[in-house]
């Protein structure tokens, strides 16, 4: 098996609309003069791709590296704001922002001569699937497919809610999470109307966000990921709203469910810790990735 290193790239500084840089990494497959292009759009928190690629305990980006070279396509990765060497700060960025600075790299790569402006694909982990979401929803025009890997089909402070469960769950405090839930929920219900008024803090930024909201509007062949025992968005509630949202556009859409495998794609069971998890990619997010680069290849070039 390959092993792509951040020396087999060419490092990136992207310049957004509003002047801030943020870098990446553009891996090109060899014997090809152009090429068509996936970026990946990274979820939240503060993890630089970097990371995933330099310590052996992290596979996520290096697994999608190694996907898109195999099937014949180049990959971005590239840092949000305020990640590794990119400047400013997501804490102040709403999903929009997020979605408009990756409108500004897209754009950005349309011009390079070894690119195909016409084949560039963009993928998203977890946050990031909600960014890939509003991609294809609002600017189609850029892109040939989109990928959303357990990206949720429902509002934010669902997710939140269902992750602070989560997190009691795996820590064996079951009850607490079933009467604990009305609690947050009426907690995060006043946050969020303050929010209206208010910005405090990051969550302020996207609470509101829905992604039912978006998905109906989705105007670029997407392909929905689940995973079978993800603990952050569970699949009994996105896969399937994800299908009848879904069933309201007009372009082609695939749904997938990886089977065993948790919200990283790990191989765990329901509400596993990772210290008792194998931290390694999953057959199924290797196939996973070949499974998208040919449904684009077969379909929409």
């Amino acid at each position: 098996m390959s092993v792509y290193t951040l020396r087999q790239a060419e490092p990136m500084h992207i310049k957004t609309q509003d002047g801030v840089f943020l870098n990446g990494h553009l891996f090109k497959p060899t014997g090809q003069d152009q090429y068509p292009l996936m970026i990946f759009v990274n979820g939240s928190g503060i993890t630089p791709y970097e990371m995933d690629l330099e310590e052996e305990q992290f596979y996520f980006c290096r697994t999608l590296v190694k996907g898109c070279i195999d099937e014949g396509f180049a990959l971005l990765l590239v840092n949000k704001r305020g990640v590794g060497s990119s400047e400013g700060t997501w804490k102040t960025q709403s999903f929009y922002d997020r979605a408009e600075d990756m409108r500004d790299i897209i754009l950005s790569m349309r011009k390079r001569i070894d690119i195909d402006e016409h084949q560039i694909s963009v993928m998203g982990h977890s946050q990031g699937g909600w960014i890939v979401q509003l991609l294809a929803a609002r600017y189609p025009d850029l892109l040939k497919s989109s990928l959303s890997i357990a990206g949720p089909a429902y509002s934010v402070k669902e997710q939140i809610l269902d992750n602070l469960d989560s997190n009691l769950i795996m820590k064996g405090n079951v009850r607490s999470a079933k009467w604990l839930r009305p609690i947050n929920q009426l907690s995060f219900t006043l946050y969020q109307l303050l929010s209206k008024v208010l910005k405090v803090g990051y969550l302020s930024r996207i609470l509101d966000y829905d992604a039912r909201t978006i998905i109906p509007s989705i105007a670029v062949p997407i392909y929905f990921a689940f995973a079978e025992n993800d603990e952050l968005v569970p699949l009994e509630k996105n896969e399937p709203l994800a299908r009848e949202l879904l069933s309201q556009i007009s372009v082609p859409y695939k749904v997938n469910i990886s089977s065993g495998v948790n919200h990283s794609f790990a191989r765990a069971e329901r509400y596993q810790t990772w210290d008792k998890i194998d931290w390694k990619a999953s057959l199924e997010l290797v196939d996973l990735i070949r499974d998208f680069c040919r449904w684009t290849k077969a379909n929409f070039r």
